[in-house]
């Protein structure tokens, strides 16, 4: 009996989330299942839906990118149907996070997004996450849609910089040359 191809694209799916350990965007998880060959764009994003829908899978949208993250129940999943899903497959699989482990990290690790709030400000929340912790958070309030969107789209290239300096200042470790410029 040939096994539902569709219940193979989940299985890859909760295996690449387990291995992660992290919520991923969806298009990373996209990525991975078409690039190895599994299956097409289509295909990919109906696993992804079958597993949100059934709880095995949460999902978190932003403004710009949706997460995926394997819930409890998915992770008892996983490991009930574990050996199901060959060990080639989980090889082939591990080897690809492996070696695009820096592009998932950079896409991973930093979150960005806005919401209006009730007072007709923008608050945005940009954040630098290491597995289920938050290193570095930020939150502000703009009065306008277009300076939240462009706060956003700059945490992706100015994080690092921010994270670094607002440790330098909150632990007194500026160098010789920044202290006696003041």
């Amino acid at each position: 009996m040939t096994p539902n191809p569709i219940n193979l694209y989940k299985q890859i799916i909760m295996h690449i989330l387990h291995r992660v350990s992290l919520s991923l965007p969806q298009n990373v998880i996209i990525d991975a299942i078409t690039d190895l060959g599994y299956t097409d764009y289509i295909q990919a994003q109906s696993a992804i839906g079958e597993l949100v829908e059934s709880g095995l899978a949460g999902e978190q949208n932003t403004y710009h990118r949706t997460y995926i993250t394997l819930t409890e129940s998915g992770e008892e999943a996983r490991r009930l149907f574990e050996n199901e899903l060959s060990p080639d497959i989980r090889r082939e699989i591990d080897e690809y996070l492996k070696n695009k482990h820096i592009k998932t990290l950079d896409e991973t690790a930093l979150f960005s997004d806005y919401h209006k709030t009730s007072d007709g400000m923008y608050q945005t929340i940009c954040s630098i996450r290491d597995s289920s912790h938050t290193l570095f958070e930020v939150t502000m309030a703009v009065y306008d849609e277009d300076d939240a969107l462009r706060i956003c789209n700059a945490w992706e290239s100015r994080s690092q910089s921010l994270y670094s300096e607002a440790l330098k200042l909150l632990m007194g470790t500026e160098t010789n040359d920044e202290q006696s410029e003041k």
